[in-house]
C-alpha cells in the first residue's frame, strides 16, 4: 500500500546514525529561518545539494527540483512586485515593477524554498523509515506522534504514485480518433486534470480500511506499549560518529554568523 522513500545505497549518509541526522535536519532547517544573506543561503543549499549528489546521484536528486519548479517560478515572478525598494530596473506606468530589493527577495525566497525541499528530501532517501521511527522515539516523541509522521511520509509518494498510474491509464484509453487537446486550451485541460484527481481521491478512499487494519496490527488503540523488534546503538557506541560531526557543526556556524 505504501511506496517506499529509501535509497538503498552505502554512502556515508546511508550509514549515519538517524539520530545525527535527524540533529542536522532541525539544524540546517533552522538556518533557512535565520535571517541570513541570500549568498549564505546558496552556500548552505550548494553544500545540501552536493551531498544529495554524493549520497543518492544527480538524476535523483533533480526530480524534487523538477517537481517544485512552477512554485518556483511563481516565486520567482511575483515576490519582485511587492518590493519596490532599491534600484528600479523596470517600471510599468511609473510604478517600480522590478527592483534590486525585489530581485534579492525573491531568490531569498526561492533558496529557503528550494534548500528546505532537497533537505527533507535527501534524509527520507538515505533513512530508512523504521530508523526514523527510531530516532524520533530516542528523542522523546510518543509512539503515535512517531507512527503518524511515518505514515505521512510513506504515504504521500504513494498518492503520487496512484496519480502516476492514474494519468497514464487515462492516456491508454486515447485512440487516434480523439480530439487533440492544445496546452494552451486550459479549460479542457482542467476538466482533464479534475477527473485524474477524482480518481486519485476514490483509489485514496478505497485505501482507507486497509490503512486502519495496518494501524490496529502496530498497536494504535491499545493501551500497552508496543514492543521494538530493532534497537539502536548506544551512546558509547555513537562516540565515533559523534565527534566527527562537532566539525560540521561549527564550520556551518562560522560560515553562517561570521
Amino acid at each position: 500500500m505504501f511506496t517506499e522513500t529509501y535509497l538503498k545505497g552505502n554512502s556515508v549518509l546511508h550509514r549515519l546514525d538517524p539520530r545525527i541526522k535527524l540533529f542536522f535536519l532541525i539544524f540546517l532547517s533552522a538556518l533557512f529561518f535565520v535571517p541570513l544573506s541570500v549568498f549564505k543561503y546558496y552556500g548552505i543549499l550548494l553544500f545540501i545539494f552536493a551531498s544529495g549528489i554524493y549520497s543518492a546521484g544527480f538524476r535523483d536528486v533533480l526530480k524534487p527540483v523538477k517537481i517544485i519548479a512552477p512554485l518556483i517560478i511563481l516565486i520567482m515572478l511575483l515576490t519582485p512586485p511587492f518590493h519596490s525598494e532599491g534600484t528600479v530596473y523596470l517600471a510599468i506606468n511609473g510604478r517600480p515593477f522590478l527592483t534590486s530589493a525585489g530581485l534579492y527577495e525573491s531568490f531569498h525566497l526561492a533558496g529557503r524554498f528550494l534548500g528546505l525541499t532537497l533537505l527533507f528530501y535527501i534524509f527520507l532517501r538515505t533513512t530508512k523509515i523504521e530508523d526514523f521511527i527510531l530516532a524520533l522515539r530516542f528523542f522523546g516523541l510518543s509512539y503515535r506522534m512517531s507512527l503518524m509522521i511515518s505514515l505521512t511520509v510513506r504515504y504521500i509518494p504513494y498518492i503520487s504514485s496512484i496519480y502516476e498510474g492514474t494519468l497514464d491509464a487515462h492516456k491508454m484509453r486515447l485512440t487516434p480518433d480523439s480530439p487533440y487537446i492544445s496546452k494552451w486550451n486550459f479549460p479542457s485541460r482542467f476538466r482533464k486534470l479534475l477527473s485524474v484527481l477524482t480518481s486519485v481521491m476514490i483509489q485514496a478512499v478505497k485505501s482507507i480500511p486497509a490503512l486502519a487494519m495496518a494501524l490496529e496490527t502496530r498497536g494504535v488503540g491499545r493501551n500497552n506499549l508496543p514492543g521494538r523488534i530493532r534497537k539502536m546503538k548506544s551512546l558509547k557506541e555513537l562516540r565515533g560518529e559523534l565527534i566527527l560531526s562537532f566539525p560540521f557543526i561549527l564550520i556551518i556556524v562560522i560560515y553562517s554568523f561570521l
